[in-house]
């Protein structure tokens, strides 16, 4: 039986090639998108596993909120004191900490230095999480005081080829630690690898005690701490293993009373604050969910990706089923004879499933082989080591097989039913009998182009949003900036010293200071009110921390009214610190709090009110300058209050592009002058954005390329439906043109015909696009005005692409001559 089914399926097709190859094609085209996103999801499900508590091990969750003004949630940075607190509430619990110190710490040994991203850890980290050592005594690693372990790619950049067991080391310019292991890459997948969305990567562990002296030694004399405590927020990731006879859930029920009994009741009463769990193993998806969406979309990136590339296969199992009923009109005379000799329903059902089948795996291989040649240019694109998890086990090619029988039936049950139920008489009567509801071939192909039309939104929207971010975030600054880290507190270099230095350079046309990387995930909100009432309205906004010169040096144009001046010493420190009063607002600060234009907000006064209703000295807006947006995540806020303060951790250095070789020459001589043990970290500041950019570039890349899929397997689709209807409405077109319809009017007719499913399908698709389009618009600080453009841009692409794919059979349709059609008919 088998083997009869497989030589009809390949009698039809050597009948068909053309039909055949369109079909297998787009299959593979489908298969392989959901085959590319089933592996990123693969990966991540795979998170961990090579930890042996892992499904015994969860990170900690903090959620709290002041008021409804300001919220965070589920948020994996936590109070220190939590490990410890956790351990004493409940006996038989082991709670850990890591504590990324800072992503550019600075190492050096001897004459060598090096910014190496370092992170502190409890002496049991290691118990929970083994670590491949390669040198070193895993066992008794960072229980010794001052220690620390290097992987091996950081030990080459310190020691080159010597052994760096034993070695001394120079931490933060000041703290002294000992090397005592070296360790190979963490194994993949992991929120310690080395992808670019783990949350905890490291080129350097030490021990708890050397991120306690470095804090000490960074913290400015007369510092005013917090006193006991503090619950709200933290910055260590607190890992908490359970034993085998107690559950997550039963802990987690314990945390409300967790709360009451371990913080300070004020605390409790101003920040609403709860506390959860999170499996480890979900840690590197959740980072990445963050990362896409700044936690504000509401599903995974996971989740989406599956479900478009699940989407782009939906379509070319519906366009194999239009293009084998549109080839199936062609065969009911077999059929016909088939049944008239004895073939049952049943038998005709399964000949052309099993056809399906055979297309289905044949498009599964070229989908493989594909998906195999592409996988080290995803890899790299990914920062994933995807044929690490995918290609070394049989799950993965028990899943191609189960892929392969749903692809099966999806694509080849409907052509198979209704060429089951043709009549013979009817079959023998006239080859091209109708197959199938007369209109379920047009909710098929509008079922196509709907997801085609969702994709080319998203296309669009993503592209837009990113196109306003490169316009916003690289400004029109005509010299190249630089960027340096130079925390003084580390360098122990002045400030004021480093930019008289820097300004010295021939190449330096103007040096300032921010507080923080532009575009980096560390933002300031404040809540902030145009009157002193305490139950007045608030509004986020963002706390720029900037010095003199800033609006200068990046080209960002004054409004009205005037920027910081060194000779106004009643400017320094800007909204929130000691001697705040004054204060730089952006044009978006004055639209939200209706203030007028920008010189009638000269003189304006606003208020950051405390939280529990205590209010804050007014501010004054000094000056008005354009919106100039270095963050592409805005928590919530809209506008930018800029403050002043000297001795910030970043300097930026415009420079002539004239001699750029130059003014980087310069720089370096003047760090290592002021500065010799500590290795300087400098970038440029387009560099900077397109770090930080790729991720959004990334998401845009694979709408593109999912969209692109969908609208061709469509326009293939589309084609097969063409060839159906007009060979339906043959005789129609006879008698139409009988009675005298034209050649332009007929093919008017088809093209209405044609068009009106794709219409409809955008009609569907408009109401979801938006939705999704609103949900992602709103993590981003400036994002984009959603106006139909998107909407009638994704209706013209696909009308034109379904008239362009069935122009030729409905103007050859349309050129019938009456009497051939009246005559066979």
């Amino acid at each position: 039986m088998l083997r009869h089914h497989l030589v009809l399926a390949l009698r039809n097709a050597r009948r068909a090639p053309l039909a055949t190859a369109v079909n297998v094609l787009t299959l593979a085209i489908g298969l392989a998108c959901f085959l590319t996103a089933y592996s990123f999801v693969a990966f991540l499900d795979r998170a961990e596993a090579h930890f042996p508590s892992a499904a015994r091990t969860y990170v900690l969750l903090e959620s709290f909120a002041f008021g409804n003004d300001f919220v965070r949630s589920n948020m994996t940075s936590t109070p220190e004191a939590a490990a410890e607190a956790l351990e004493a509430y409940f006996p038989g619990v082991n709670a850990t900490r890591a504590i990324p110190i800072a992503g550019n710490t600075s190492v050096a040994s001897g004459s060598n230095a090096a910014r190496l991203a370092t992170v502190a850890v409890d002496p049991d980290f290691l118990d929970v999480f083994p670590l491949p050592f390669a040198e070193g005594d895993a066992g008794t690693a960072l229980r010794s005081p001052r220690s620390a372990v290097l992987t091996r790619e950081a030990a080459a950049r310190l020691f080159g080829a010597a052994d760096a067991l034993g070695q001394p080391l120079t931490i933060a310019n000041g703290v002294e630690a000992t090397v005592v292991g070296v360790i190979d890459a963490v194994p993949e997948p992991s929120h310690l690898g080395h992808s670019a969305s783990a949350p905890v990567r490291f080129d350097m562990l030490v021990s708890a005690d050397v991120n306690d002296a470095i804090r000490a030694a960074l913290t400015a004399p007369n510092t005013a701490s917090f006193p006991g405590v503090n619950w709200v927020g933290g910055g260590a990731f607190t890992y908490v293993v359970f034993p085998k006879n107690l559950r997550a859930a039963d802990i987690e029920r314990a945390l409300p009373d967790f709360v009451t009994s371990r913080v300070p009741a004020n605390q409790r009463d101003n920040s609403s604050m709860t506390f959860g769990l999170l499996p480890v193993r979900d840690l590197l998806r959740a980072s990445i969910d963050d990362e896409l969406f700044s936690g504000d979309f509401g599903v995974s990136a996971s989740s989406v990706l599956l479900a478009l590339g699940a989407l782009v296969l939906a379509v070319a199992c519906v366009n194999y089923a239009n293009l084998a009923t549109a080839r199936a009109a062609r065969r009911v005379r077999e059929v016909g004879v088939r049944k008239a000799i004895g073939a049952g329903p049943r038998q005709i059902a399964l000949q052309h499933l099993f056809e399906a089948a055979a297309l289905t795996c044949v498009a599964l291989l070229a989908a493989f082989v594909v998906f195999r040649a592409a996988l080290p240019l995803l890899e790299t694109a990914s920062g994933m080591s995807l044929s690490e998890v995918l290609l070394g086990g049989v799950g993965f090619y028990a899943f191609l097989a189960g892929l392969a029988a749903v692809a099966t039936v999806a694509a080849g049950a409907y052509p198979a039913l209704v060429l089951s139920r043709v009549e013979p008489i009817a079959a023998l009567r006239s080859s091209l009998t109708q197959l199938g509801a007369k209109r379920l071939g047009g909710v098929l192909v509008g079922a196509q182009f709907a997801a085609a039309s969702l994709l080319v939104i998203a296309v669009t929207v993503t592209w837009l949003q990113n196109g306003k971010l490169v316009r916003t975030g690289l400004g029109a600054v005509a010299d190249p900036l630089v960027l340096i880290e130079t925390e003084s507190r580390m360098t122990k270099v002045d400030g004021a010293t480093l930019r008289a230095e820097l300004g010295r350079i021939p190449q330096v046309e103007g040096v300032t200071q921010a507080a923080n990387l532009p575009w980096t995930r560390l933002v300031a909100i404040s809540l902030v009110a145009a009157s002193p009432d305490a139950a007045a309205e608030r509004k986020r906004v963002l706390v720029k921390t900037v010095g003199l010169g800033f609006f200068e040096v990046l080209g960002i144009e004054l409004l009205a009214g005037r920027v910081y001046g060194a000779e106004l010493d009643d400017d320094a420190g800007g909204p929130g610190s000691a001697n705040a009063g004054r204060a730089v607002v952006d044009r978006a600060f004055v639209e939200q709090f209706g203030f007028g234009s920008p010189a009638e907000a000269i003189g304006r006064v606003f208020y950051q009110p405390g939280f529990g209703g205590t209010t804050s000295r007014p501010t004054t807006i000094i000056g008005v300058v354009e919106n100039r947006r270095l963050t592409f995540r805005g928590a919530g806020a809209e506008a930018v209050v800029y403050g002043l303060y000297d001795n910030l951790d970043v300097t930026f250095v415009r420079v002539s592009k004239d001699d750029l070789p130059g003014a980087l020459a310069g720089i370096d001589a003047v760090w290592k002058r002021l500065a010799p043990n500590v290795a300087i970290s400098r970038r440029f500041f387009d560099e900077a954005f397109e770090q930080a950019y790729e991720r959004f570039s990334r998401l845009d890349q694979v709408f593109r390329a999912l969209s692109l899929m969908a609208l061709a397997i469509s326009t293939a689709g589309l084609v097969g439906m063409a060839s159906l209807v007009v060979g339906r409405r043959r005789r129609e077109i006879g008698v139409r043109k009988t009675f005298g319809a034209s050649t332009t009017q007929i093919t008017a007719m088809l093209l209405t015909a044609f068009g009106r499913p794709v219409i409809v399908a955008n009609a569907i698709a408009w109401p979801v696009a938006y939705f999704v389009a609103r949900a992602y618009l709103r993590a981003f600080l400036d994002p984009i005005a959603l106006g139909p453009a998107p909407f009638a841009l994704a209706l013209g692409v696909t009308l034109g692409v379904a008239w362009l794919a069935v122009g030729a059979q409905t103007v050859r349709a349309a050129r019938l001559k009456p009497a051939d059609v009246l005559r066979n008919e």
